[in-house]
């Protein structure tokens, strides 16, 4: 299939969770690859590789939906790059503080979000001066993705969100359950993904257990910047259950960041939550520390690595 004709591309095809599609949807996404990268292989857990040949992300069809996935510190730098006609589709972690510059940012081009908890991890990542990066990828959970438009009308461009669910068939055809929703039910599940990310990154990176008080702090923020939702304390607790039981035995993003000394994504999960928490006098105080602790292994990690 050209290049240009494909329906879907992928711009983070490079990363773990960003590989694992690559490989798995078909027809393959286009993969959008930053210099000095042309081309990746990918295996998954010493089965066979697939080769797939990129584009520059400036040279993106915007006739294609561009899936993006990336660190959420990453994800408005990465936006700037693309057509400013194309869908773009964000999937990462700590999406909630994002809703709004990306709404400000995005100007023709349909903005999609989704949440999932898929889960992947690199084995290995090797790259040659010839351009190939090769990529080999653990697969460790397939949970629930859910998609949905934050911009444009109720229900987004024709089609854009034909492209979407298209890209939903995907996800669904190559066994990752998905779902494309409407607005409120998106912003839900943004929110959950949010709780999720609070608890297990940070919370259980630093404390080993998920933290009642800090999933308070959470619930609390989120009914100041979502007073429409009603999301209490047991279903967060029910979803964590779930998550964990599925990827226990996994590290999680943060503990893998801050292992291999890269900027963690404290910002926008729990700092977030001090930070709109202090802003409207919610006590936030496990927030705030976990950020504190956060920063300091980061700090500690980076000096050990100079």
């Amino acid at each position: 299939m050209p290049l240009q004709s494909r329906s879907v591309s992928l711009l983070g095809s490079s990363g773990a969770i960003g590989s694992l599609l690559q490989l798995s949807l078909k027809p393959s996404p286009l993969p959008l690859l930053r210099q000095p990268w042309r081309r990746l292989r990918i295996s998954q857990e010493g089965g066979p590789a697939a080769e797939f040949e990129g584009v520059e992300p400036s040279l993106a069809p915007s006739s294609s939906l561009i899936v993006l996935i990336c660190k959420s510190y990453d994800v408005m730098s990465a936006v700037s790059t693309l057509p400013t006609s194309a869908p773009i589709l964000v999937l990462s972690n700590g999406l909630v503080p994002l809703i709004r510059p990306l709404q400000e940012c995005r100007r023709e081009g349909e903005l999609f979000m989704g949440s999932t908890t898929v889960g992947a991890g690199k084995l290995s990542d090797v790259g040659g001066d010839d351009g190939l990066r090769a990529i080999e990828v653990k697969e460790n959970g397939r949970g629930q993705t859910i998609l949905g438009s934050v911009s444009g009308g109720k229900d987004g461009k024709v089609d854009s969100v034909e492209l979407l669910e298209l890209f939903q068939s995907q996800m669904n055809a190559a066994s990752f359950p998905t779902s494309v929703v409407e607005r409120s039910a998106l912003l839900r599940a943004l929110w959950m993904k949010m709780f999720l990310n609070c608890l297990i990154n940070p919370g259980c990176t630093i404390n080993g257990t998920m933290n009642e008080e800090l999933l308070n702090e959470c619930l609390s923020v989120q009914r100041v910047v979502s007073p429409q939702l009603t999301i209490d304390q047991d279903e967060v607790k029910f979803l964590f259950d779930e998550v964990v039981e599925k990827t226990g035995k996994n590290r999680n993003s943060m503990l893998q960041d801050l292992e291999a000394g890269r900027k963690t994504e404290i910002d926008f999960l729990t700092g977030y939550i001090r930070r709109v928490g202090e802003e409207h006098g919610v006590d936030v105080r496990r927030s705030r520390e976990l950020e504190v602790r956060v920063k300091d292994l980061e700090r500690v990690k980076n000096t050990v690595g100079t």
